[in-house]
């Protein structure tokens, strides 16, 4: 296939020519009246950059037929944006988001022209909170500690919360993302240097989120795609802690980086409806999102007649649920004062709850499961990181 790019940067051209389906990707700053190009065109990449909107019906018209793409750049609001996928959809263009990295938006052309696989994964399992206080990192690392003990493969939490490190579950001795700051914006982050930075409790390893003030939102698009590329050669599972904050880069690469996502949210009024509405129809909606992409986790449940329950709380947000997560009450509190797992102190109920979320991902990342001889095995070391996907058992 021939797909012109009208783009300032030659990158999408190269990304585009290292396509196995794509002959050639011819590049041009602009489109011509008369259409007047070297090659016949069989698919065309918009760069917002070097194409306003106001300019799709024209090129629409020179390109009646052949698949158009085009990348927002710069959009001031979340109403311009449902506006230009409106003028998208009257041209029978695809929009693709601004927050996408060159190499998802070339992805996801490729995935919709040739039903090729995107660069989202089921092995990469997001998290969400409706509000701060949910109970998201909590959720992530019980989830992750508890399967990690059950399946073979190697599992990771990075925690992409940049409000909130994450780095009270357990005697933390790992890096933390701001220490990685200038791998991941020079994008030479190593699977070494990855590999040093973690912290490994029994079968999980874990990255701890930021802990500089300064640079809550200093993270770019870019800089966390090449944190989870460098992951995803090392790990067969990813679990994020993607926190609250959808206007940040950590929350949308997260989001566009996983197909199995999760919103966390318990029965306090502001998460269902305060500020989780909000942000799902100022960000994640415009964005293309549904509310059928999440499946909802309701914790710290009480049955208690004065709080909403659960078959509400589910009509509540539109989603649906796969787990309740019973309140443990002061049990949360001691775990993490003893540097534990709730999992592995709480009964029955809680590990209930958090089973069935790992049954779901391990359904859907087609784990393989451990004997139950097997789980008493002994741990091993940071090095065995590089064993299945490096070269290192």
């Amino acid at each position: 296939m021939i797909v012109g790019v009208v783009s300032f940067d030659s990158k999408y051209k190269e990304l585009l020519q290292a396509q196995e389906e794509i002959e050639l990707a011819p590049l041009f700053d602009k489109v011509n009246e008369d259409h007047n190009t070297p090659v016949e065109l069989e698919a065309l990449l918009l760069d917002g950059k070097a194409v306003s909107y106001d300019k799709l019906s024209f090129i629409r018209e020179v390109y009646p037929e052949i698949p158009i793409f085009y990348k927002m750049h710069n959009i001031s609001s979340h109403v311009r944006t449902i506006n230009i996928e409106r003028i998208c959809s009257g041209h029978r263009i695809t929009p693709i988001h601004e927050n996408y990295t060159m190499e998802q938006v070339v992805s996801d052309m490729c995935s919709k022209l040739f039903g090729s696989d995107t660069f989202s994964s089921k092995r990469i399992v997001s998290f969400f909170g409706t509000h701060s206080g949910a109970g998201v990192s909590t959720t992530t690392m019980n989830v992750g500690k508890a399967i990690a003990d059950r399946v073979h493969e190697k599992v990771l939490v990075l925690s992409l919360n940049a409000w909130d490190p994450a780095d009270y579950f357990t005697e933390y001795k790992g890096a933390y993302l701001n220490d990685l700051k200038l791998d991941l914006k020079s994008q030479n982050l190593t699977q070494a240097k990855l590999g040093e930075s973690l912290h490994q409790y029994q079968n999980l390893y874990h990255l701890a989120g930021n802990r500089d003030i300064k640079l809550q939102r200093y993270y770019t698009n870019k800089e966390i795609a090449h944190l989870i590329d460098v992951a995803k050669e090392m790990f067969d599972l990813i679990l994020i802690d993607g926190g609250t904050h959808f206007d940040t880069a950590c929350a949308t690469q997260a989001y566009v980086s996983s197909n199995l996502r999760f919103v966390v949210t318990n029965q306090d009024d502001k998460g269902y409806r305060g500020y989780f509405p909000h942000v799902f129809q100022q960000l994640i909606e415009p964005a293309g999102g549904k509310r059928s992409d999440f499946m909802l986790i309701l914790n710290r449940f009480q049955t208690n007649m004065s709080l909403i329950n659960e078959k509400d709380l589910e009509s509540e947000l539109d989603m649906n649920r796969i787990a309740t997560i019973p309140d443990m009450d002061i049990l949360g509190s001691m775990a993490l004062r003893q540097k534990k797992f709730l999992y592995d102190l709480a009964d029955t109920k809680y590990k209930r709850g958090v089973d069935t979320i790992c049954n779901l991902i391990i359904s859907e990342g087609e784990l393989t499961e451990k004997p139950l001889e097997e789980e008493g095995r002994k741990q091993k070391g940071l090095f065995g990181l590089f064993g299945k996907k490096a070269g290192v058992s």
